[in-house]
């Protein structure tokens, strides 16, 4: 797999090519989610649909159509017996909107994601992003990318998001989710513990996208909405939470502005209160966290993926004790911090 990084008892020359051709993959599943492809098969039913169906109800010619198929088929993105093809486990699971855990909206924002690719050489010469949205952008236009945006970091985060739970045994009183987004992690912690509320924060053109989103669930009435800028050092909040998470929040800044986050963070943490911080870290898959740091490089003011060691001994100048990073089975890892190793010592970390 090209995202593990070159492996010296295999042949370095397919290594290679596997890298230069790894945009194939990527545009064979695109393409079927923009063509709805896999909705098009559940639609059938438990039947399965057959070439002449899919491509009557695709549009698509017949012959080219069962070429691509028969792709996804080796991908493992849908099974073929005899002249019937059905959605794999893996896509009914997280390709099929209705699912709980429908991918989606995320995958289709990496597509977006593209052009800012392409400007890597020039952003290399220029030491920082070059390609900005135009003057001219209106506010509509900006709440759909905000919606499109928030739509496709909520897919991510209620796949991270259960991982995050299984580190608790008990959980009560106030969660703060700073950085918000959707909402998504800070829901999972709603609906694992029945005792807990939750402060959504974020600036304040997001927090209507989220509310939308946190709407539709049965905990919205465990929710309030806080508008604030977290790069501010002050962020108009009363009270110490007992759960303070930061989910991809580190990522998005450089380390004076991750300095003052941490600080605020701190400053509003119970005695008992625990800090989650989940991202992607240096230590732990190196090439995706190589690759996110040249996206955060070419998409962000000074955003950057940092070494967990530093997130670390950040956190520690704030006079608090941490795990050691805890890498998770995906492409992220956590790092908890409290005020005393006590409190730590509650969590499930072995």
């Amino acid at each position: 797999m090209v995202m593990k990084g070159y492996d010296p008892r295999t042949n370095g020359g397919q290594y290679l090519e596997d890298l230069a051709t790894a945009y194939w993959v990527s545009d064979a599943l695109f393409t079927a989610l923009e063509m709805d492809l896999f909705q098009t098969i559940d639609n059938f039913g438990i039947r399965g649909a057959n070439l002449f169906e899919l491509a009557q109800k695709l549009q698509a010619n017949e012959s080219a159509l069962e070429r691509y198929l028969a792709l996804l088929n080796s991908l493992g993105l849908v099974g073929h017996y005899k002249n019937v093809y059905y959605n794999q486990l893996l896509t009914k699971e997280y390709l099929l909107k209705a699912s709980p855990l429908y991918q989606g909206d995320s995958i289709l924002w990496r597509k977006n994601l593209s052009d800012d690719w392409t400007t890597l050489k020039a952003s290399l010469t220029a030491g920082g992003r070059v390609n900005f949205l135009p003057d001219t952008i209106s506010e509509d236009e900006l709440n759909s990318r905000r919606a499109k945006y928030i739509r496709a970091m909520d897919n991510v985060a209620k796949l991270k998001a259960w991982d995050c739970i299984t580190f608790f045994t008990t959980l009560s009183g106030a969660i703060l989710d700073v950085g918000t987004g959707s909402g998504a992690m800070a829901l999972a912690f709603l609906e694992a513990f029945p005792d807990t509320d939750a402060t959504l924060l974020d600036i304040e053109q997001m927090l209507p996208q989220t509310k939308k989103l946190v709407d539709v669930t049965a905990l919205a009435d465990r929710v309030c909405y806080h508008p604030a800028n977290i790069l501010e050092p002050k962020w108009g909040l009363t009270q110490k939470y007992q759960l303070i998470i930061l989910s991809n929040i580190v990522h998005a800044y450089a380390e004076a502005e991750n300095e003052l986050v941490l600080k605020t963070a701190a400053s509003h943490l119970a005695d008992d209160g625990v800090i989650l911080i989940h991202d992607f870290f240096n230590e732990h898959d190196p090439v995706k966290a190589h690759l996110s740091d040249i996206n955060m490089f070419l998409n962000t003011y000074n955003g950057k993926v940092f070494a967990g060691s530093w997130v670390i001994a950040t956190l520690e100048t704030n006079n608090l004790v941490t795990s050691p990073l805890i890498p998770l089975a995906t492409d992220t890892a956590l790092i908890f911090a409290a005020r005393s190793q006590s409190v730590l010592e509650h969590l499930c970390l072995k």
